[in-house]
């Protein structure tokens, strides 16, 4: 569905295995490791254990892949609900053998010949049974008895049991202790971090064929991880539904809203349930944190402290409304303070976008209040604000022309413009969109923490005093225009091309 709107050549966030996707995460490196280390030395036994959606069958079929026909004989059981018979015959059908009885000790005789068979010809014997928790106690029994075949110097075949925490207590069982005792080498695989939760998704995206289209926000990546807790299978529900729900608002930058939003829709299914239950707890956690922090900050430092401390996103409103509700008297002073308050966070926010989603949204809001066609992708070079600004311009006949003043100045010409503000990253200054002025407040794009106006102090706290109008390409309109105040440009600040 939105796949062609983003650029994709297919959905980069699907649950169905395939190997193009593949992503090894550290512990997904280190579990292969010991996957292979367990085989190539020939324990006989190797057991690897993981939480639901960790990818555990991720690690198990990059490693047959790796496992070359001509050295190694693989077999995968990925249905361990069976008797001892029926997994017998399984195993059987796998390597490819066919017989003709229905006795334990037939199966056992024609898995000995092919296994000392294979030996002989320099091959190693390797089953992987996933989801063995699964397993009942007496077919585990079953396993334990093949693993007796064996040589008087080595085990002729090994057995990886891989599945989720429940097979740790299976195999702690009194009854199965000859076979627990057995196992030389153990790997529980860890969700990931948050830096490998952000790899994992743009590798998924790359695979998919991205091309720009669409991209996830510093602040996004951070509540993903917080909801999913970094474990694979999470992370691709929770990004297919922010995809779906930024395709249905034609957004091309996933936001944390979004996620947000993507988030409470999953609620009536049990992964939805998981991932809002994972990420209630760590939000109080980080609640009762921050608030300790500012406490004990407060009692350290005193007043200074107290009129220095950052807002957190639940206070913006708040800090808004308390000065509405100051004397008249102290109007002036009250925005002053309450824009001096919002001035980190909002620098916060519109850093956590990055450049050209940023200046991508910006300059399609205006092209719409225009009625001019949409930028629908951004070329791989950097987005140079104004020149690229001015080439797009151009092509839809319209014009960018750089004015320098102060910000009650550049509303009074009453268009559409873009607002240089003072934050930067690598690429350059961040420009946001005003499609248009209200009394208090202007209309902007992107939105900020989900609202898409802004009041003009806010506006004109983040404003580095240079922006660029853009009309429609009808006459003599000059490049730059300076206010007759005595505004300095900043540094940083070009001329239009």
């Amino acid at each position: 569905m939105y796949t062609k709107y983003f650029g994709f050549n297919e959905k980069p966030f699907t649950l169905t295995p395939n190997s193009r996707f593949i992503f090894l995460s550290k512990n997904h490196k280190e579990a292969f490791a010991h996957l292979l280390y367990g085989i190539n030395n020939h324990y006989g036994f190797i057991e690897l254990i993981g939480e639901v959606g960790t990818g555990k069958t991720t690690v198990l079929r990059t490693l047959l892949n790796q496992l070359q026909e001509d050295t190694y004989r693989t077999a995968l059981i990925v249905n361990p609900c069976l008797t001892g018979v029926e997994l017998l015959r399984s195993i059987c059908h796998e390597f490819g053998l066919t017989v003709q009885g229905e006795y334990v000790n037939e199966f056992l005789v024609a898995i000995n010949n092919f296994l000392l068979s294979e030996t002989s010809k320099g091959r190693t014997v390797v089953l992987v049974i996933d989801e063995s928790q699964n397993l009942d106690p007496a077919v585990l029994e079953q396993i334990r008895l093949i693993s007796n075949l064996e040589t008087e110097s080595d085990k002729l075949i090994q057995i990886v049991l891989a599945g989720q925490p429940e097979l740790g207590a299976l195999l702690a069982r009194p009854e199965l202790r000859q076979l627990n005792q057995r196992i030389a080498v153990r790997y529980r695989l860890k969700p990931m971090d948050m830096h490998e939760t952000h790899a994992y998704i743009r590798h998924r995206m790359e695979v998919a064929g991205e091309t720009g289209g669409v991209s996830f926000s510093q602040f996004a990546i951070r509540c993903i991880f917080l909801y999913t807790r970094g474990v694979p299978r999470m992370i691709n529900i929770l990004c297919d539904r922010a995809l779906l729900i930024a395709y249905g608002e034609e957004q091309r930058c996933i936001t944390a809203r979004i996620v947000t939003t993507a988030s409470w829709e999953l609620l009536s299914t049990a992964q939805g349930k998981r991932l809002t239950l994972a990420f209630t707890g760590l939000i109080v956690a980080a609640i009762i944190c921050i608030a300790l922090t500012m406490n004990v900050r407060q009692n350290i430092t005193g007043t200074k402290s107290r009129s220095s401390a950052k807002p957190s996103p639940s206070q913006v409103s708040d800090i808004t409304q308390k000065t509405a509700q100051l004397p008249k008297t102290d109007a002036a002073a009250g925005a002053s303070t309450a824009a001096d308050l919002r001035l980190p966070l909002l620098k916060q926010e519109i850093l956590s976008y990055d450049q050209k989603s940023f200046h991508l949204q910006a300059f399609n809001s205006i092209a719409d209040r225009l009625g001019v066609r949409r930028i629908t992708m951004l070329s791989g070079e950097i987005f140079t604000v104004p020149k690229m600004y001015s080439r797009f311009a151009a092509k839809r006949n319209l014009k960018v022309t750089e004015f320098i003043g102060p910000l009650d100045d550049v509303l009074r010409f009453n268009m559409p413009f873009l607002a240089m503000t003072k934050f930067s990253d690598a690429e350059g200054r961040y420009c946001v969109a005003v499609t248009s002025v209200g009394k208090d407040s202007v209309t902007i794009s992107p939105s900020f923490f989900g609202d898409s106006t802004l009041s003009k102090s806010d506006l004109n706290a983040i404003a580095a005093g240079t922006f660029y109008l853009v009309t429609k390409n009808v006459g003599p309109i000059p490049a730059a225009i300076k206010s007759e105040k005595n505004v300095p440009s900043p540094s940083s600040a070009g001329t239009s091309q």
